[in-house]
């Protein structure tokens, strides 16, 4: 038994999985995602039920999700030098790049909408609304494409 273990190769290599040149895009592009999608969901219930503490989880969540965006670029940057050798950029490669760069400055522009909001003590808008909306849009089509390029989903 110990002889079968001690030849059998390791099923996951930590080494590989943190210094693989696309290894860290993955799992980066998670956290404004995922921040993003919370605040939407606390502006939604700080506006239902008018409670500001709501507002501000949402207003700090959009901010964690904005400063999280150059990590996640460079990251995605860094995937397609690595793993694609830097390919030229068409197709769905390039789709992404672009619903990715929109979804980036879309957030951007929110968490400025949002700040001025704050410092003004008012509360969102439908414009402001409206362009979440777009927000939800762009980073849902992103994600897609990603998940085609990467191989997790197929065309």
């Amino acid at each position: 038994m110990n002889l079968l273990l001690a030849t059998s190769p390791n099923p996951f290599d930590l080494k590989a999985a943190l210094l693989a040149g696309h290894a860290q895009h993955p799992v980066i592009i998670h956290f404004p995602i995922a921040l993003f999608i919370a605040s939407v969901f606390f502006e939604i219930m700080a506006t239902w039920r008018k409670q500001p503490v709501l507002a501000t989880v949402a207003y700090y969540n959009l901010l964690g999700a904005a400063l999280t965006i150059p990590f996640a670029i460079g990251t995605g940057l860094g995937a397609w030098h690595w793993q694609l050798e830097g390919a030229a950029i068409k197709g769905n490669l390039r789709l992404h790049m672009i619903c990715a760069l929109t979804s980036a400055l879309l957030i951007l522009f929110l968490t400025w909408m949002r700040s001025r909001l704050r410092t003004k003590g008012d509360s969102p808008r439908a414009s402001y609304f409206a362009v979440t909306a777009l927000g939800l849009m762009m980073i849902t089509l992103t994600g897609h494409l990603g998940g085609i390029l990467s191989g997790v989903e197929t065309p």
